[in-house]
């Protein structure tokens, strides 16, 4: 696909991440992350032993997070490192390619999590925090393009995984599965080409915001109908009216 190979393209290695913020300062309460090697056309070659850690947080958890995550106070009292060890332990997880990374989120929270949980660690290395902000890919953003429900709005990762046929695996919610996960369904966008043609075929059907004459013209053709320069010519004549 010429739109990832112009993402992907130099890189080695990429990485997988999930994180898990307070409910209201957005700060980081858990990280996942899977490192994968890819070959040179982008396919995953190596799946890596995924790193996961809880992070202390400056402000409370929130009750609406502990309960959709199961982590508690308790949890970053007596496990959680500060960020500034996480994002070390991050660097020496990656290794020598940590610059040339590129990291994989599902939507954009991620990103603001890293931002936020800067903000409040002023000891923290910002120039890594910033390298991992840089070298975002939002994966959600990318497959959206080309796939979307019934009413045009983008799928949560696991009815995503459904459509290209992928399980989850593991436990939802926790940020080393849900990083797990978000590379299989890498893999599975890459090598399911005919499922990804056949939801953009939809995409493209439901697309309200071309012309008029140019939106029939793409319909008739996604029916199946040839047409011509002068169907054009008569949708237009047709629009103007």
């Amino acid at each position: 696909m010429k739109a990832l190979d112009k993402i992907i393209s130099g890189r080695r290695q990429l990485a997988f991440i999930d994180l898990e913020g307070t409910q209201f300062s957005h700060e980081m309460i858990a990280i996942g992350c899977v490192k994968v090697d890819i070959k040179k056309d982008g396919s995953i070659k190596k799946i890596h032993k995924g790193y996961h850690s809880y992070v202390i947080a400056k402000n409370k958890i929130g009750k609406v997070v502990t309960e959709l995550t199961g982590i508690s106070e308790k949890d970053l009292k007596e496990k959680g490192k500060p960020l500034r060890v996480v994002i070390q332990e991050i660097k020496k997880y990656l290794g020598v390619y940590f610059t040339k990374t590129l990291f994989v989120t599902f939507g954009s929270h991620d990103n603001r999590i890293l931002g936020q949980s800067c903000a409040y660690n002023m000891d923290a290395n910002e120039e890594d925090i910033r390298i991992m902000i840089k070298h975002n890919f939002d994966l959600s953003e990318f497959v959206s393009q080309y796939v979307r429900d019934e009413n045009n709005n983008t799928y949560s990762l696991d009815n995503m995984l459904k459509l290209f046929n992928v399980e989850f695996k593991g436990t939802k919610h926790d940020p080393l599965y849900d990083a797990l996960n978000l590379a299989y369904l890498y893999d599975a966008v890459i090598k399911n080409k005919t499922i990804l043609c056949e939801q953009y075929r939809n995409v493209l059907r439901k697309m309200r915001h071309l012309p008029q004459p140019v939106h029939e013209l793409l319909v008739s053709l996604l029916d199946g109908n040839t047409v011509s320069p002068k169907d054009l010519d008569r949708l237009i004549n047709e629009a103007l009216d």
